[in-house]
Formats: structure tokens, sequence, C-alpha cells
């Protein structure tokens, strides 16, 4: 192996290997501050904790091209290595890139994920069951994150108020909870998302397609689970998926030569 490959290879696993290690110690220290307030309390502090972790880990980033184009490409080339293995070793550092980035972005909806379902296991032990006004009924079992009428088993409605605890559950976990169970799917959805942008244009129909497929299952995956939430999302879910769809339809398909000379076609959802 040449030695700007070899130099090259080793810069990517200390970048992996310092990024990892950033990460690790940031859950650790964000777990930590989960715990002193699951039963209650000002969480912005978190947020800017992980705004700070957010920021070192992606100048980690940045620096695998940032050095690429600073050293590493001329000294391949200096090897005497020719455009083939430049493309290639450019194409394992985006790769790294690209991989870092999403665990990057991963973090912030697991550990608020995780504050929500230990703040709902408090609310739900201190949730107090509701008594009817007019024949004194109470009312236990259900769970709702937010003020819900309630009808007694004698005809009178009643009012529940979940309290802020649970409030704050949804407020917090809606979002983070439906991005962790759909992890998979946004993983998927990145992919082809980059697949796509590494083709010069004009893209063929097929990498297009890919990308869209690849967002409407995600999107479909995460609302669910917001539904669950936000009950006003499954009243509809379709079009739910169609008005976050929207705007890259609007955007970026748009400037897709191959797909307007298609006829602007858009997948069933």
């Amino acid at each position: 192996m040449s030695g700007a490959l070899a130099r090259w290879d080793g810069f990517l696993a200390q970048i992996a290997g310092r990024h990892h290690e950033v990460l690790v110690a940031a859950e650790a220290a964000a777990q930590s501050f989960v715990a002193t307030v699951a039963a209650g309390g000002d969480v912005l502090p978190l947020s800017h904790q992980l705004m700070a972790v957010d920021s070192r880990l992606s100048d980690l980033e940045r620096k695998i091209i940032d050095t690429w184009h600073a050293q590493v490409e001329q000294a391949i080339f200096d090897d005497g290595l020719g455009v083939a293995d430049r493309d290639r070793e450019f194409a394992k550092g985006r790769a790294l890139q690209h991989a870092l980035e999403d665990r990057r972005e991963e973090l912030e909806p697991r550990v608020f994920a995780e504050l929500s379902r230990q703040r709902y296991a408090h609310a739900l032990a201190a949730a107090r069951a509701v008594v009817c006004g007019q024949c004194g009924v109470r009312r236990t079992g259900g769970v709702w994150f937010r003020a819900t009428e309630l009808t007694c088993a004698c005809g009178a409605r009643m009012l529940f108020e979940p309290g802020d605890l649970m409030r704050s559950v949804t407020a917090i976990g809606a979002h983070s909870i439906a991005q962790e169970a759909a992890v998979v799917e946004w993983r998927a959805m990145r992919a082809a998302g980059h697949r796509m942008h590494e083709i010069r244009p004009p893209r063929p129909l097929e990498a297009v397609v890919d990308n869209e497929r690849a967002q409407i299952a995600y999107w479909r995956a995460y609302l669910s689970v917001r539904s669950r939430f936000e009950p006003e999302i499954a009243r509809d879910p379709a079009m739910e998926i169609r008005s976050r769809m929207e705007a890259w339809y609007v955007s970026h398909a748009e400037f897709e030569e191959a797909w307007v000379a298609a006829g602007r076609p858009r997948l069933p959802i």
C-alpha cells in the first residue's frame, strides 16, 4: 500500500475513534442529567449541552473532506496512483463522513426519548383518578397527554387535566420517540438521498424515485408513532405524508429533468 493511502486510512480511523469517544461520553453525561429532571425540572441545559456536543462532532466530520482537499488528493497522485484510486479513496472518506453524521443526529432524539419515557413513568405513578362531579364515581385507567373530556357512565362529562409532567411527555417525546422508532427508515432515507446526490445531473428517474420512496417509508413509520401522542395525525395519515412530501416535490424533484419529463409522477401513498 502506498504511503498516502496508509496515512489516509490512519487518519480516517483516528477521526472515527475520536468521534465515537466524544459521542459515548456525551451520551453518558446526558443520561446523568436526564436522571435529575425525570420527575420534573428545566431541560434547557440539556439542549445546550447537546448543542455543544453537536458542534464538536460536526467539526470532526468536516475535517475529513477538508483534509482530503488540503493534503490527501495531491499525495495520492504524488505516489503515482491514478484517478480511479483517487475516486475510490474519496468515496471512502465521504462514506465515513455520512455515517458519522447519522450517528451524531441520532443522539439527541435518543436522549430525549429516554427522558420522555422516564417522565412518563413518574407522571403515571402520580396520576390521580377522575371523580365524576355528578355521581361521584372514580374513573381510572387510560392515559391522556392533554386535557381531555371524558364521559361518565351516568352521562356526565368530566374534564381530565393530565398535569404539567404528563404534558411534557408529549412536548419532549412526540418527535424524539417517533424519530427513534423510525431510525431504520430514516437511515435508509438518508442513504437514498446521498446516492441520488452523488450522481451528476441530469439524474436518472430511478434515482429520484428511489429517494422519494425512501422518504415516504420514513414518514409513514414516523407518523404512525407520533400519532400516539397527537391523535389528529391518525385521522388521515396519507394527507399527513403528502403534506410533508410537498416541500421536497417543489424544491427538489421539480428540478430533476427526468422527473419533470416523465410528467412529474408521484408515488401513491
